[in-house]
């Protein structure tokens, strides 16, 4: 999934430890793919998962529009791209392959964390 972001306008680097967004934070106009590094996933301050480049994390508070579910950190240096809303859904509409690609992505997700 990461070839389709590499061309992505707005990228923003993160340093380790660093926090891409939070836990309760009003709902975003954007998503971060991950082109380098690694983050970790937090819910109530417990580490649920992590992601690293390819993946893309901050889907689910675009998909609702309700505040982030998660927070999300930095464990090494990255670069994420900022991919808004209207741009998602060109992807959804325009590329079969990228939705199944996030659905799998989500299952794999919910899966893990009934399991957990």
């Amino acid at each position: 999934m990461l070839d389709i972001f590499r061309n992505e306008p707005e990228t923003r680097a993160f340093a380790p430890g660093e926090t891409l967004f939070s836990e309760g934070d009003p709902a975003p106009s954007h998503m971060h793919a991950i082109l380098e590094g690694e983050v970790e996933i937090l819910r109530g301050g417990r580490v649920v998962g992590r992601a690293s480049a390819g993946e893309i994390v901050g889907e689910m508070a675009l998909i609702d529009h309700v505040p982030r579910s998660a927070t999300v950190r930095a464990l090494a240096a990255c670069r994420t791209a900022l991919v808004s809303e209207r741009r998602f859904l060109f992807l959804v509409q325009q590329h079969p392959a990228f939705a199944l690609a996030m659905l799998r992505m989500l299952t794999h997700r919910l899966r893990g964390n009934l399991e957990s």
